[in-house]
Order: structure tokens, then C-alpha cells, then sequence
């Protein structure tokens, strides 16, 4: 059994608390919370004393010997300097995405864990979840033919919900409104089916949200491979999490979590549904075996750095007006393996 200190009790990390315990009692073999750095105790104490959590600070966590591993649920911003500590004090890391803002600092964060020998997991959920498996092996396989271009969609109304000094509102670790902290997971996905990305074009407004962030964010990227593609996050509408993959032979597409539709360019089309995944317990349970030496986190780095890449690219693209943005960071051909 993993012990780990969760860093960051918000509504993300609270939620990573009870995706592998109730009550403070693990609800598999794998991992357990034992400890919480908070910035407000009393804030914290009701959940961490349901959860049986000792509070304290992260330091105290990262000296701590019953401690195996910290779970980073902090501000974007903060995660390369609190993965560098982390490491540095000999502790496994899993973080949640984007693991940093810049290439560099990702670089850094990555290098600082391979130096000290120890495990770095990002949360990028959706590559547990059954419909996307399913979608990529299909890709990879083949069926699709030759693909000429992949969309995703991830919207709902998380910025109508912020305070506006909340710091997921703030240009220091939303640069790009939605895209930092949602539409991330659809360059991860498509990373994932596709491989790398060339270059990319972005643009971001606030129409609506009267807080300091764009609600309406998108990119054009160009992949390496051929394909042209298409991210999108908006922050004040309806919840949608949605991934489409074009190619000469049909298309695929995930209208939700839970589905996937295959249409064939005759016309035929078979749906396949899957149930309710937890992909918080699924990802936390996977980093926990890779600390043992199990097996291998499925999420591999070069993906994560990649990844942070396509952002900063983005990023700039949207600060310069739209001009066209060149990608830098190698990610993995996801052709050469499997998830």
C-alpha cells in the first residue's frame, strides 16, 4: 500500500481523496492518504478529519519518512518548483495537468524526478477511460485508413462558478482560459492518437464571464503526421466532453465519456457504449503500481512535455493576435506503443 500526502485540499483534491478512500478507509490495495498540506487548517479540518488525514504544511509532508509519494492538486504555476522539492526530498510525484506552463520548466520537472530515481504520473484522466482506449486502438489499428483531421470539444460552466480572485481565473495560471486547465486533456488525447504537433493557431475572447478570464478559447493545430486538427473549450455553457477522428475510410467519434460511434464511409454505423468509469481511482491506482515497479505509468513523459509545449505555443499564438505558432518538444509516435 502507497502513503500519500495529498497537497492541495480544493474541490480537485478532495476529489482525489475520496476516489481511493471513504472515511478515511482505503478502498483498494493500492494507495492511501495519509497526510494533507493545506495553506488553511481550519478550512480543511472537517474533510480531513472524515478523511483521517494529519494536516501540516508541504514541507512537513516532504520530510515526513511515512510519506511515499505527494499528489500535487495546487495552482498550474506552482507545480515545477513543488515537483523539484519533492523529488529532492525522495518522494514519488504524481501531478495534476498540465504539469507546468512552459517547456522548460516541464523539462526541469521531469529531469528532477529521473535524477533522484523516482516515479512522475500526470493526471491526465481521459486516457482511462474505456470509449477513448477503444477509439485509439482503432486509430492505430488502422480501421480509419489514412486520418485527415481530429476535433475535440471540452465546455461547461466551471468560469461562470469562479470568484473572480479564484486563482484558476487569473492570467498566471490561465493564460488561455479554458485551455490550461481542460482543453489540455484534448491535446493530450489527440497527442495520444496522433503524435506530435507541428505548429498550432490560437484565439481567445471573453464574451461573457466578468471575471479576469476568456471563456471561448480554440486552436488549429497541424500534426506532424499529415492531419489537421481542431481544440475548443468554453467555460460558460452546457458540460460536453467530446472527440472526433476523420479518416478516409469514416470516422469515429466519443459524443460523451461513456460512447463511441464508428461510421464507416459506406454509411454503416455501430455504436458501442461502456459503462461509468472512476478515472481518479484508476490514475492514482495505476501511479501506485508504477511506484512499486509493477508496471510503467501510462502516460508517458515525452506526451507530458509535449503537451506543455502545445500550450505555450498557443499561448503565444493568442498574445501575438493568431500568427501561426511553431511547436517545439518531441512527443512519443503513439504508433511505436500502447497505453
Amino acid at each position: 500500500m502507497i502513503r500519500a500526502a495529498i497537497v492541495g485540499l480544493g474541490g480537485w483534491g478532495r476529489r482525489l481523496v475520496v476516489a481511493v478512500q471513504e472515511d478515511g478507509q482505503p478502498r483498494g490495495s493500492e494507495i492511501h492518504f495519509t497526510r494533507a498540506a493545506v495553506r488553511s487548517a481550519a478550512r480543511a479540518r472537517p474533510f480531513a478529519d472524515r478523511q483521517r488525514l494529519q494536516l501540516g504544511s508541504f514541507e512537513e509532508c516532504l520530510v515526513d519518512p511515512a510519506v511515499d509519494a505527494v499528489v500535487l492538486a495546487t495552482p498550474h504555476s506552482a507545480h515545477p518548483g513543488q515537483v523539484r522539492a519533492a523529488a529532492a526530498a525522495g518522494k514519488h510525484v504524481f501531478v495534476e495537468k498540465p504539469l507546468a506552463l512552459t517547456l522548460v520548466e516541464a523539462e526541469s520537472a521531469i529531469a528532477a524526478c529521473a535524477a533522484a530515481g523516482r516515479v512522475l504520473a500526470l493526471g491526465h484522466n481521459r486516457r482511462f477511460l474505456p470509449a477513448f482506449r477503444a477509439l485509439r486502438e482503432l486509430v492505430l489499428a488502422g480501421e480509419l485508413g489514412s486520418i485527415l483531421h481530429a476535433e475535440a470539444m471540452f465546455a461547461g460552466a466551471f468560469g461562470l462558478a469562479y470568484a473572480p480572485d479564484a486563482w484558476r481565473a487569473g492570467d498566471a495560471d490561465a493564460p488561455a482560459g479554458g485551455l490550461t486547465a481542460m482543453g489540455i486533456h484534448s491535446l493530450d488525447a489527440l497527442i495520444d492518437c496522433l503524435g506530435p504537433v507541428e505548429d498550432v493557431t490560437a484565439q481567445s475572447m471573453r464574451r461573457v464571464l466578468t471575471i479576469p478570464m476568456d471563456d471561448t478559447t480554440s486552436a488549429m493545430l497541424r500534426f506532424r503526421s499529415g492531419p489537421s486538427g481542431h481544440v475548443a473549450t468554453l467555460m460558460a455553457t452546457a458540460w460536453t466532453w467530446q472527440l472526433r477522428v476523420f479518416g478516409v475510410r469514416g470516422y469515429a467519434v466519443m459524443p460523451d465519456e461513456t460512447s463511441l460511434q464508428v461510421v464507416e464511409r459506406s454509411g454503416a454505423s455501430r455504436l458501442f457504449t461502456f459503462p461509468v468509469f472512476d478515472t481518479e481511482r484508476a490514475e492514482l491506482e495505476a501511479f501506485a503500481r508504477a511506484v512499486r515497479g509493477d508496471e510503467t505509468y501510462p502516460v508517458p513523459l515525452g506526451d507530458v512535455a509535449h503537451g506543455v509545449a502545445v500550450l505555450e505555443a498557443a499561448v503565444a499564438s493568442i498574445r501575438s493576435g493568431g500568427v501561426r505558432m511553431s511547436v517545439g518538444g518531441e512527443a512519443r509516435n503513439p504508433h511505436e506503443g500502447s497505453c
